[in-house]
């Protein structure tokens, strides 16, 4: 037992967090190759790696994928100071090679002196599509810089490739990502790059981008709902994310075919984003007023918001309660009180409906089921789970409002 387990110690010095050994980088410049400064890890592997996250056999493993920073040509390499097999040479390490080859596209070379080749040919690389919205943002370092979003599609000469190298970022970075069926003409892609100068010439790197599928509605609508987005992580916690989503929801609202605009499986992190760009959008409509909101969620607003933002019922009450929070004197009691009812009114549906259920539930089941059951939706646990939602709602509330305020 004792060799065994020393064993087991000795092997497990070759496995390795993936999410450490995938090293990512945007490459603009040839000395990039080298700049551990400019280097980012993923957030997930387990789509690649499995659940673990990890990789057995090697030692100091690097799992190198480098990308020229516009057109994504793509640098793979992998690195270790020791492997498995030659310590021990009946053990097998992971071909770690081969889960990578599965997600890239053809197309990639191993060879930097190649991969610098591809970089000086990026001044070739321009933006696919329509150019939709351009901005400005200041950095301290490299002064004012200019960010473009495209629309693109299908039918643009060579983007479907580009898109297969762009499309690999989303395994990293979305928990339960998989890739789209480009062969769908009804998938909208939007792009965003920063424009830059390198020797005297304008050139653009890839900053992120979002995927929309327009879906059908009777009669004679669209329902444009999200299903990815993504921020490169070095350009994250800049307003990206908040610059394209609002881009993407003023160019379907200038649609008269559109109905109204969704998200499939939104993350925590983009309601938070919606959550500030539609409060943005209807801040200024008459129906969301100032001394409008302290009567109530009401049906103009709906109707105001879905003809004028595409914003649909659901998604239009959440902007409601963002506006008259920010509207509320919550330092007076009788306003704080009104406004935590309201809130809590619709956070308790879900508790409604388990009301409703217990009571069918005590037409069929035994005693003893029914009891099991009522522990477990006792009314005191509801009452704690109810203020603890509307607690971190309104918390989320003010970081949405804390927001608007700054821009």
């Amino acid at each position: 037992m004792a060799v065994v387990n020393g064993i087991e110690k000795r092997l497990a010095a070759y496995k390795c967090d993936t999410n450490l050994a995938v090293c990512l980088k945007l490459v603009r410049f040839p000395e990039d190759i080298e700049d551990e400064g400019i280097k980012f890890h993923p957030e997930y592997t387990h789509q690649v790696f499995g659940d673990e996250e990890v990789a057995f056999g090697y030692k100091d493993l690097q799992i190198q994928l480098f990308y020229t920073a516009g057109n994504l040509s793509t640098l793979f390499q992998v690195k270790y100071s020791a492997k498995v097999s030659d310590a021990y040479e009946s053990v097998e390490s992971d071909d770690v090679e081969g889960k990578i080859r599965e997600i890239i596209p053809a197309g990639f070379t191993c060879n930097t002196d190649d991969f610098i080749s591809l970089l000086e040919k990026e001044a070739n690389f321009k933006p696919f599509g329509t150019l939709l919205h351009s901005y400005l943002l200041h950095s301290e370092v490299s002064g004012e810089l200019t960010y473009q979003i495209y629309k693109a599609d299908i039918t643009c000469p060579a983007f479907l490739d580009y898109h297969k190298r762009l499309q690999t970022f989303i395994m990293w970075y979305i928990e339960t990502a998989s890739f789209i069926d480009t062969d769908d003409d009804r998938w909208d892609f939007f792009l965003l790059f920063e424009k830059y100068n390198k020797d005297g010439e304008t050139l653009y790197a890839t900053v992120g981008y979002m995927t929309v599928y327009n879906y059908y509605v009777y009669p004679d609508k669209t329902r444009p709902r999200v299903s990815q987005m993504l921020i490169m992580p070095p350009f994250q916690g800049e307003g990206h994310g908040a610059q394209l989503l609002e881009t993407v929801h003023r160019f379907y609202c200038s649609l008269p075919k559109v109905q109204d605009i969704t998200a499939e499986d939104p993350s925590e992190n983009y309601v938070k984003l919606r959550d500030y760009v539609l409060a943005k959008l209807c801040q200024g409509l008459p129906s969301f007023a100032a001394d409008k909101l302290h009567l109530g969620f009401s049906d103009e607003m709906i109707k105001e918001a879905q003809e004028k933002q595409k914003i649909n019922k659901k998604h239009a009450r959440r902007v409601y309660e963002i506006l008259r929070l920010r509207a509320t004197d919550m330092s007076d009691r009788e306003k704080a009180r009104a406004y935590r009812l309201e809130v809590k009114k619709r956070l308790f549906g879900p508790y409604r409906k388990n009301q409703r259920e217990l009571a069918k539930m005590r037409k069929c089941l035994r005693p003893e089921e029914l009891v099991s059951h009522m522990c477990q939706t006792n009314t005191q646990t509801q009452h704690e789970e109810l203020e603890k939602s509307y607690q971190d709602l309104v918390d989320d509330y003010r970081r949405v409002i804390d927001r608007l305020a700054q821009a």
